[in-house]
């Protein structure tokens, strides 16, 4: 049982010793890209959800796993924007980094979206699930205009 213990104990600090360490390497770019990655998964999901919630597509049973979806990563929204990923190729504003404490709480605002939408689809009622689905929406915007350059 020692030997299985201290095993377990070896192979999480190694863990934990490799993702800080891959955490620190990363670059300006891959920061950017994951960032982007990430945020693309979030427009995906929600685009797929207003094309189920408006019945535009014949799908049954999956407006709950895009909005878990959403809903889980929306969390990483407060680790997308690391300092090293304001001087890459990158539309995110330095308002991000100028102001990091009005940032965060819109970040907190659109994370709290995104799990009310999670909550309403749960509960079955197409009224709060369509309101829950405009404050979402409303959230990105507010992010997206007051902290994303326009697109050329």
């Amino acid at each position: 049982m020692k030997s299985t213990s201290a095993l377990a104990a070896f192979t999480l600090a190694a863990i934990f010793c490799f993702s800080t360490s891959v955490q620190a390497a990363a670059s300006a770019e891959d920061a950017i890209k994951y960032r982007n990655l990430v945020m693309n998964s979030m427009a995906a999901h929600y685009g797929a959800l207003m094309l189920l919630l408006f019945d535009k597509v014949d799908v049954t049973g999956t407006a709950q796993s895009h909005a878990d979806a959403l809903a889980n990563a929306s969390t990483e929204l407060d680790q997308l924007f690391p300092e090293i990923s304001k001087d890459g190729e990158t539309e995110a504003l330095p308002a991000i980094w100028k102001n990091a404490g009005a940032f965060a709480k819109t970040v907190s605002k659109a994370q709290a979206a995104a799990t009310d939408l999670q909550a309403a689809i749960a509960s079955g009622d197409r009224k709060t699930t369509l309101s829950a689905a405009a404050a979402v929406g409303k959230s990105c915007k507010s992010c997206h205009e007051s902290y994303r350059a326009e697109e050329e």
